[in-house]
């Protein structure tokens, strides 16, 4: 049987490089934010022409993430709204005011944070109950996807913060999103980084492969689907994010002999943890002059 192409470069002759490793029927509860069924993805496969890795088994997935409910991602919404911060502060440098949009809103943590720092901020999101949550606190945000209906005109912020790895056509999301853009324009987009020293040391138990993860980057693929959606990087970074102490113990506890496992005491989830595992790329972007690539 003939594989799909490359979603990247379009290179025929994939290589199954990892069997499926789901069982049973998937729900929206595999796609959640806060999944950790670390290691668990569907087919992988890799391109021999660029090194990108897809699973093309999985493309249609979007009914899953419009019946997604996360309570624990709405748990975390204060270590969240400090990486939105740190998102944000990249941005400023560059634009610091204007039009913003982010793509794949969520709860509109960040949207939030963008609007108290003076953007007129406003956010695209597939699931139901996130748009609801976020709709609670006054904030824009618009059920469905990318390209939307109501999102219209020019922007001079767009932010795709952990939403490349989970979408079947990458370089066409990023060519929408390049044609939104203000001319002077940036976009921001945070995604994991197969090339890091973190993902060869984990191997396949690298908390990033996960069913909901279909597409897999490094610099080097990222850079490529968006030269071909007509960007061009101008700043390269690691994103830094915020967990409560419990949460981040309970999810290495995964890794762990379950003798090792151990019930937290409520005071560690008090506490709040900085964490850059190097992992993760930051890309600032800006629209070619010739974008006819």
């Amino acid at each position: 049987m003939m594989t799909p192409p490359c979603w990247i470069c379009g290179s025929p002759g994939l290589e199954v490089v990892r069997a499926s490793r789901i069982s049973g029927e998937l729900s929206s509860k595999e796609f959640a934010i806060t999944d950790s069924a670390y290691g668990v993805t569907g087919e992988l496969s890799r391109c021999p022409a660029c090194g990108f890795m897809q699973c093309s088994e999985l493309t249609d997935v979007l009914g899953y993430y419009e019946t997604l409910q996360d309570g624990a991602y709405e748990a975390g919404s204060a270590e969240r709204s400090r990486q939105a911060r740190d998102v944000l502060r990249i941005a400023l440098r560059f634009k610091p005011s204007g039009r913003l949009l982010d793509i794949g809103a969520g709860s509109g943590v960040l949207v939030e944070e963008a609007s108290r720092m003076g953007y007129d901020a406003q956010g695209v999101e597939p699931s139901a109950w996130l748009c609801e949550r976020g709709r609670e606190k006054g904030l824009c945000i618009h059920r469905g996807v990318f390209p939307h209906p109501d999102v219209t005109g020019l922007y001079d912020v767009v932010t795709l913060v952990d939403v490349l790895e989970h979408v079947p056509d990458p370089v066409g999301l990023l060519r929408d999103m390049a044609q939104v853009l203000n001319p002077q324009g940036i976009a921001v987009v945070v995604t994991p980084d197969l090339g890091s020293v973190c993902a060869h040391v984990m191997g396949w138990k690298w908390w990033h492969f996960r069913i909901a993860h279909i597409g897999y980057f490094d610099h080097r693929t990222l850079n490529r689907a968006a030269e071909k959606a007509g960007l061009e990087a101008i700043s390269v970074g690691r994103p830094i994010w915020y967990f409560k102490a419990g949460y981040l113990i309970e999810r290495f506890q995964a890794y762990w002999p379950l003798f090792l496992r151990f019930p937290l005491p409520d005071f560690i989830n008090r506490r709040v943890i900085r964490l850059n595992l190097g992992d993760s790329l930051q890309v600032v972007y800006r629209r070619c002059s010739d974008t006819s690539s």
